[in-house]
């Protein structure tokens, strides 16, 4: 049964852990201890990419899931003469979404806490001066919170640029089920990943081929799959957070299936067929296309893996800042990802390479629209003058 305060808690545990793009080995260790626990085996890479897997009746076609544990952040790249530091930040976010939020920053001799800020000092009521300031990350300062007057105080806490900043997530979970805070992206949906699989094991779910569960570590900068995905996987399904409009009719519910993102469309039949299962399991869907989006299935392309790409997504809100999501949105997605599990592969011959007469089609010719595409002669048609008795 999937469980949804397990979701929950699991949501919590991760977000706890910092975890900004390029510093994720504490929250790698923390998915291979559920991993552990769970009893599925996994593969680690080099840079941390975790590929458990889950066996299925069948071999190939194998497929994967994947999901990314790494979050926006921010990293120290200069640091002033009177103990502020300016920041870069660690993935796309707009600094108007950095201003206020509580931080701590990683050096080598240990970890301290602070605070981002608008780069001007005001104290009035009536001081507007901060209003003025442009919305870029050269206008933003990190304050810490030691005694640091000058550069060299910085620096003899073992603080130097290229240190690692972690955003406090401050997550929030109401009664009405809302969950809120940083990070939610894409920490919420490697939450309700981990729940699937700890369904599956326990339920002792008849899963059809081998599938993969990747957890991968540089999404948020563009990167993601690498090598990870191996030869005999021949479809990549990516978990996501998807910022919904407010104006949409009860989007906290439902899956978002989304045909492409700024990279480009996703694969034509495994959308579909994924499509099929969610009305076959009555799963709460909708089919989006992703504007503004980029995920590993993207990444797994570039990276020259010839694999059908699919996405879906819990339905989110504040995309890199504030977010929001529900747990309803994150329990259909668990029950999408079983569905998936358990169905047959979109194509069974794509254990292999394929011949042109095996291939694929995606327009039923019978279905085309009849329509007339020549133009006559006009010779022709002028001639049919004088046989019907027209003047020269």
């Amino acid at each position: 049964m999937i469980d949804s305060d397990r979701i929950i808690k699991t949501l919590l545990e991760l977000l706890a852990i910092p975890s900004p793009c390029g510093f994720t080995d504490e929250v790698v260790h923390y998915v291979g201890n559920v991993l552990d626990d769970i009893g599925i085996d996994y593969d680690l890479t080099r840079r941390g990419t975790i590929r458990a897997r889950l066996r299925g009746r069948a071999g190939g076609p194998a497929r994967a899931i994947v999901t990314h544990v790494d979050t926006i952040g921010a990293m120290v790249r200069y640091i002033r003469d009177d103990g502020r530091l300016l920041v870069a930040p660690i993935g796309h976010w707009s600094s108007r979404f950095a201003e206020g939020a509580r931080v701590t920053l990683f050096s080598e001799r240990g970890a301290y806490r602070g605070c981002l800020l608008p780069t001007l000092d005001w104290g009035v009521s009536r001081d507007q001066g901060v209003e003025r300031i442009p919305l870029d990350w050269d206008h933003v300062e990190l304050r810490l919170e030691e005694a640091v007057f000058n550069a060299e105080d910085v620096r003899r806490l073992g603080i130097e640029i290229g240190d690692f900043i972690a955003l406090d997530s401050q997550p929030d979970v109401l009664e009405n089920g809302y969950i809120v805070g940083r990070s939610l992206d894409n920490k919420a949906g490697t939450a309700a990943v981990l729940e699937f699989l700890r369904h599956v094991v326990a339920d002792d779910i008849d899963v059809t081929h081998d599938t993969y569960v990747l957890f991968t570590v540089t999404e948020t900068t563009g990167g993601g799959m690498g090598n990870a995905i191996l030869p005999e996987v021949s479809e990549l399904l990516t978990v996501d957070f998807e910022s919904v409009k407010p104006t949409e009719k009860s989007p906290f519910k439902r899956v978002t299936l989304a045909s492409g993102d700024a990279s480009g469309p996703y694969d034509y039949h495994l959308t579909e067929h994924l499509h099929q299962l969610a009305v076959a399991g009555d799963i709460p869907l909708q089919q989006k296309y992703l504007q503004a989006f980029h995920s590993d299935a993207a990444a797994a392309l570039v990276a020259g893996h010839d694999v059908r790409t699919a996405v879906i997504a819990y339905a989110g809100d504040a995309s890199h800042s504030v977010e929001r999501t529900h747990i309803e949105s994150l329990t259909n997605v668990v029950r999408m990802l079983e569905a998936y599990a358990v169905s047959e592969p979109t194509f069974a011959r794509d254990a292999e390479l394929t011949t042109v007469e095996r291939f694929s089609h995606q327009i039923d010719t019978r279905a085309l629209p009849r329509h007339r595409t020549e133009v006559p002669d006009p010779a022709t048609v002028l001639d049919q003058r004088s046989t019907r008795g027209g003047e020269d």
